[in-house]
């Protein structure tokens, strides 16, 4: 009853309020126009959420379209900046590309119309003088440790898109850049015929005088050669010297390197001008003390250069010099490649270097280290074969050297020189004296093929009558080995080293030993003639001073087997075979197919008292290549192992 009261009460509130918020519309209340003015106003409620969600999707997708415009905006401005990059980096390139542009080009010539009626036309004529300064480059090139500069027909005409608004082509454009930032050099010319029959072709290069050349009507191809032998000489006149010197035409050759001196300003330029004149001096004239003067010119102009050192590092083996040839050597392995700008397109450096390599291998009797030199640049494959022979040959092992002997020789590309020269060592490795004086005059007949008299004396005398003279004695004919060294020149290392080997095979022991004092006067850091005096002093009991020469010889030449093994000997001889083992197994490492060795090694083994181990080395001995004396030798220490 109370809520009921509640409800009552509040009635005449609720009224009142009703009637003061909206007046008219508690008036309206009482017919249907209330109704339905509330229905419109609801339904224009929902048109305007209705109108407002559109007007948001809308809003929405518009939003949605105009960060794809702006993306698509960025990408295209990338886009565009790439392009822009790549059209800079693409002018860039090609101005550089233009900016290199060397050698020379080959213009249309003018010819008579009765050659054009022919088909000799202007552009044939350039197309052959093109084909032959390419053909005579290629030559050059090959005969060379410089690159010759490329020749080309000048065909930029011949591109035809044209830039727009300019009238300009894309050739003719790249034309221009050539020629205005290139070094270049054009070559023109024309053809007429004489009233005589005769025709004349003038050929004219940039920068030098036009020069004619004459001769009978049917001869245009000999005029072509002339005057591309003549624009080569201009172009690149160095490799235009070996050129000449490839074709056989020597004293041309040593004319050309004669001039060759006053065309260069760039002192490395000048340094190689007079290292290839010392070359042609070498090998036209034979006049090694002269080529050696031109050679120092050279060096005095430019110590860096390579061309002088190579030319006097071959002059001093020429002569036998052995001392000088090795100083030359080590000079040699401070160069650099960037030192010499005609060869820095070629292996050129790369060449003397490993040249230089190779002596001071060689020089000092590391012949394990010169064998393993892939010889990339100095050798072709069968010389690289035989040089290899050669080695394994004075490693004393003299089955591998035959191996290398029978792959060259089937190669076909062994040079007669080397194949002489390794037979001799593979021979004068297992003690066959006879055949080795035999291959020693087949070397000594190989050198027939320089054109130099005078050269190939001296090359005989140095390289061959030493290794003659001592395979003679070794076979016991002393008078022809005597005859043989005794016209060899007193400053030849391997000629007085023969000379004392020879006095000590005859037991004349005062006589090798004053050899032997000349020979290491001569040439200190070599060791060959310290560990031959040493074995002329083991043979003859004084083993003190045999080991003190075996020292010397291994300062000299760390790498060298036969002073370490003749050094073990004399151990075993002083009764210190706990000694010898060790300059056995040292030597192993420098001659590890060294028979002799292993059965000297053995022999110590046994002495100490080490029978299983020796009775291993006596079987490697057994497999390996030794003399009648080593075979009865090692037959009789088996016998007495159990």
């Amino acid at each position: 009853m109370a809520e009921d009261n509640e409800d009552e009460g509040a009635k005449p509130f609720m009224k009142a309020a009703a009637a003061g918020l909206n007046p008219v519309f508690a008036a309206a209340g009482k017919t249907d126009d209330a109704r339905v003015y509330l229905r419109k106003q609801s339904e224009l409620t929902d048109l305007q959420i209705d109108s407002l969600r559109k007007l948001d999707e809308y809003e929405l997708s518009h939003l949605r379209w105009r960060r794809f415009n702006d993306q698509m905006k960025g990408a295209m401005q990338m886009m565009l900046v790439a392009v822009g990059a790549l059209i800079v980096a693409g002018i860039a390139a090609a101005i550089l590309e233009a900016s290199q542009a060397d050698g020379i080009v080959v213009e249309a010539f003018s010819v008579p119309p009765q050659f054009a009626q022919a088909g000799i036309g202007g552009e044939v004529v350039a197309d052959d003088l093109t084909a032959r300064i390419a053909a005579i480059r290629d030559f050059a090139n090959a005969n060379s440790l410089a690159r010759s500069k490329d020749v080309r027909q000048d065909r930029d005409q011949d591109v035809k898109v044209d830039i727009a608004d300019t009238g300009i082509s894309l050739g003719q454009l790249w034309h221009y850049l050539r020629a205005w930032l290139g070094h270049e050099r054009h070559l023109s010319g024309n053809l007429r015929v004489g009233g005589d029959g005769r025709i004349g072709l003038t050929v004219a290069l940039d920068g030098d005088d036009a020069v004619a050349f004459s001769g009978p009507s049917g001869e245009l191809g000999v005029l072509e050669q002339q005057a591309a032998e003549h624009i080569f000489a201009i172009v690149d006149p160095t490799n235009d010297v070996l050129y000449l010197s490839g074709k056989g035409r020597s004293a041309e050759s040593l004319a050309a390197a004669a001039r060759g001196i006053g065309l260069f300003d760039k002192p490395a330029a000048r340094a190689d001008a007079w290292a290839l004149w010392a070359n042609r001096t070498h090998y036209v004239t034979g006049d090694l003390r002269l080529t050696l003067a031109r050679a120092r010119i050279g060096m005095a102009i430019d110590s860096k250069s390579a061309g002088p050192h190579l030319e006097m590092l071959a002059v001093w083996r020429a002569l036998g010099r052995d001392e000088d040839a090795l100083e030359q050597a080590r000079e040699i392995s401070g160069l650099q490649e960037g030192n010499d700008p005609a060869w820095q397109d070629s292996h050129g450096v790369a060449y003397v270097l490993e040249l230089g390599t190779l002596i001071r291998y060689v020089e000092t009797g590391d012949f394990a280290q010169a064998l393993s030199e892939p010889c990339p640049y100095l050798c072709s494959f069968g010389s690289r074969l035989l040089r290899r022979a050669e080695y394994a040959a004075r490693m004393h092992d003299a089955v591998h050297s035959r191996a290398l002997i029978g792959e060259a020789l089937a190669s076909g590309s062994a040079d007669p020189e080397y194949v002489e020269r390794s037979h001799y060592f593979s021979d004068a490795a297992v003690g066959n004296w006879r055949a080795a004086a035999v291959d020693a005059q087949a070397y000594a007949a190989a050198f027939g093929y320089y054109s130099s008299k005078r050269l190939r004396t001296t090359m005989v005398l140095t390289e061959a009558t030493p290794l003659l003279a001592y395979a003679l004695a070794r076979s016991g004919d002393f008078a022809a080995a005597h005859s043989a060294i005794d016209a060899t020149p007193p400053d030849c290392y391997e000629c007085v080293r023969a000379r004392g080997r020879i006095a000590a095979f005859q037991k004349n022991r005062g006589g090798s030993a004053y050899w032997f004092g000349d020979a290491v006067t001569q040439a200190p850091s070599i060791p060959f003639a310290y560990a031959d005096w040493g074995e002329m002093l083991l043979v003859r009991g004084s083993y003190d001073a045999a080991i003190a020469r075996f020292e010397q010889a291994n300062r000299k030449g760390p790498h060298f087997a036969d002073p370490l093994e003749m050094w073990g000997e004399a151990l075993m001889a002083k009764n210190r075979s706990d000694l010898a083992l060790a300059k056995f197994e040292e030597a192993d490492n420098y001659a590890p197919n060294w028979g002799r060795l292993h059965l000297e090694w053995g022999n110590a083994l046994t002495y100490s008292g080490n029978r299983a181990e020796a009775k291993k080395q006596f079987a490697i001995a057994q497999r390996l290549d030794l003399s009648a004396n080593d075979k009865s030798q090692l037959r009789a220490m088996e016998n007495k192992l159990p």
